[in-house]
């Protein structure tokens, strides 16, 4: 059905709803939705965010903008709607949450969760994620209330914009170039906004990412839709169909071309803005566009209406699926919470948004106390959860063993003898308590000398995952070893972190060894192997060091094991094991490349702890609700001693003397 021209006219009306945009924030969500998904051709779903900005900015600031200049704008009012509008659904939620909480998270998730339901509940998510972005990091999947980032960044924009746009009018009320101060005062804060995103937008630590100044642009622009309508109205009914197909097309750009790899938000957030304000512009210019009027219509209509309760619900969901699976994907299962979440979204906006405003309407409660109510509602709920989550939930948790080291009682240690060196990465802290105690009960003492993503290679740069060179293990390896006086030497090394292709995550943090003559990642990284720790042993036995025992590579099981060990116990679900074949396939190179160096060396032996922890089709890191490993790769006390009771006589072999 074709629109009167009063309906177009009645589009400069803020107050009065306009499908289509309705229509726009079901795209959005479709998008994100998509991306989180991981569905084909929506690798950029988090662009969907970005169209949201731009929808807020356009409907929020042009109706504050009304409201002051018909002289009925009031700060409490604004923000007693806006507890309204978000508070009742986030908290709920939220709640809902905390109680999902208690059945899947274990152990080390408690005291993260809990700090950002309260960073969350009191809209401050986005600092709170932000700070979170370093080593230590977990993986997105582990965040139910990731998503909370954007609601702070919005709430954070609209806790100063009607501030500074009632302090503008106040300034400018009686200056006769009103119009340029209004002007110049836009225009410079969005130019500063824009040029923080992209000064600000880094590939680790993404500032620009999460902070609403360098976001606020996106609102911004939307709020300046108003001003483009009017040159476009002049424009042919062609050429606004145009403009609004080129914003889907920007959007639909953004979400195939960009992905986990760009560099976002940065000047590649324009695209999809810029798309988002393209159709905003047409539907408003003349609404029977195209594109406004497939927007317009009863499906894109219903998600746009359930779309910030269908965005609430849609993250955790997953995340805890996700969680309960320690990772694995299972795309019937998630598109089956992703339904799920869509029918949570339709009975919250049935049960929950719509009654809430039905009672704004006719209660008119004071602003003021419903926005000291929204207040204290946040810090309760946030405080008392985050307590809970801190102090109670671990208290419902099984108990594992294998993660504390033993005491040692009643060992009558000789006299020290010999002394010898540990020499290596985390891999050699790992090991660093157990070597250090047998040795000690030979009568031998271990000197340690090992920094986290350091392999003892002698001579041999290694990068960290921002490509630059790590002191630290120039420090330690760069030109000799510290291993004077020491009779045995023993190596230890996560060898493949360094040598073979990291995975496609970026919560990993990878390791290069550095080609020595262009500073950047070897070509081949075997070859560097080699020759680092073939100086390395060459270096040991030139300081005296007669016996050199080479530790091969553990497996690794790319989950946190104790979390997915507590999961099995309570839930039954086993996603702690690996396949034997596909461990041997990740290390067989570097394997071979330390037999090699190591073969027919006088005093110098290689282990491999493989069989260990493997049996010949599969590798477990735990036997019952004992635990051998404390993350993906690195030992536990009780599996530090099980690897030592399987090479027993070569570590005797080393720490005595024949």
């Amino acid at each position: 059905m074709l629109l009167t021209r009063s309906a177009v006219e009645a589009s400069d009306d803020i107050h009065v709803y306009k499908p289509f945009v309705d229509g726009l924030r079901a795209i959005a969500i479709l998008t994100v939705i998509a991306g989180h998904l991981e569905l084909p051709g929506a690798s950029g779903g988090f662009v969907g965010v970005d169209v949201f900005f731009v929808i807020s900015g356009y409907l929020i600031i042009n109706q504050i903008a009304a409201d002051i200049r018909r002289g009925r704008f009031s700060l409490l009012d604004f923000w007693a709607r806006r507890t309204l509008r978000i508070l009742p659904a986030f908290l709920l939620v939220a709640v809902v949450c905390l109680l999902l909480g208690v059945v899947v998270l274990v152990q080390f998730e408690y005291r993260q969760f809990a700090d950002s339901f309260l960073f969350s509940t009191i809209m401050q998510a986005n600092h709170y994620f932000l700070a979170k972005q370093d080593y230590f990091d977990t993986a997105a999947y582990a965040k139910p209330l990731l998503h909370t980032w954007t609601l702070s960044v919005e709430e954070q924009f609209y806790a100063v914009t009607p501030l500074i746009l009632v302090g503008l009018t106040a300034l400018t009320k009686a200056a006769p170039s009103s119009q340029r101060v209004w002007t110049g005062a836009t225009a410079g804060l969005l130019v500063v906004s824009f040029a923080m995103c992209v000064a600000l937008t880094r590939e680790r630590h993404n500032v620009a990412f999460y902070v609403m100044p360098a976001r606020g642009w996106e609102f911004m622009l939307g709020g300046l839709v108003p001003l483009l309508v009017v040159p476009a109205r002049r424009l042919p009914a062609a050429a606004i169909n145009a403009l609004t197909i080129a914003g889907i097309g920007a959007i639909a750009l953004a979400l195939e071309a960009f992905g986990p790899e760009s560099v976002y938000p940065s000047y590649r957030a324009a695209l999809p803005v810029l798309g988002a304000v393209l159709i905003i512009v047409g539907g408003l210019a003349d609404p029977r566009n195209m594109v406004a009027r497939v927007l317009a219509t009863p499906p894109f209509v219903a998600i746009g209406l359930v779309s910030y309760s269908w965005y609430l619900w849609h993250w955790p969901l997953l995340s805890f699926l996700r969680l309960a699976n320690s990772g694995a994907r299972d795309r019937a299962m998630e598109l089956g919470a992703v339904a799920l979440a869509l029918v949570l979204a339709i009975l919250t906006y049935r049960l929950v948004e719509q009654p809430v405003r039905a009672w704004r309407r006719r209660a008119k409660p004071r602003a003021r106390t419903v926005v000291l109510a929204g207040l204290a509602a946040c810090v309760l709920i946030g405080g008392a959860g985050s307590v809970w989550s801190k102090y109670a939930m671990p208290r419902l948790t099984p108990s594992l063993a294998g993660l504390e080291t033993a005491p040692a009682s009643g060992v009558a240690y000789p006299p020290v003898a010999r002394h010898g060196s540990l020499i290596g990465d985390s891999h050699a802290d790992m090991l660093d308590a157990t070597l250090t105690e047998h040795a000690r009960r030979l009568g031998a003492s271990l000197t340690v000398t090992m920094y986290g993503g350091c392999p003892p290679l002698l001579r041999v740069t290694v990068l960290d995952y921002t490509l630059t060179p790590i002191p630290q293990c120039r420090d330690l390896y760069g030109t000799s070893l510290a291993v004077a006086g020491s009779e045995f030497a023993i190596l230890a090394g996560r060898w493949t972190l360094y040598v073979t292709p990291p995975p496609a995550r970026r919560d990993f943090h990878p390791y290069w060894l550095a080609d020595p003559q262009t500073g950047k990642p070897a070509a081949n990284p075997y070859a560097l192997l080699a020759r680092g720790l073939a100086a390395t042993i060459a270096e040991a036995k030139r300081a005296g060091v007669r016996r050199i025992l080479v530790i091969g590579q553990f497996p690794e099981f790319g989950v946190r094991v104790p979390n997915c060990v507590l999961r099995l116990v309570r839930l039954g679900i086993d996603r702690c094991s690996v396949p034997r074949a596909a461990f041997e396939a990740h290390r067989a190179q570097a394997m071979e490349t330390l037999r090699e160096v190591t073969a027919g060396l006088d005093g110098v032996r290689l282990i491999d702890p493989i069989d260990v922890f493997c049996t010949a089709t599969v590798c477990e890191p735990h036997d019952g609700e004992t635990v051998y490993f404390n993350d993906d790769n690195h030992l536990s006390p009780a599996g530090a001693e099980r690897f030592y009771a399987a090479f027993e006589a070569d570590m005797k072999w080393a720490m005595l003397d024949p």
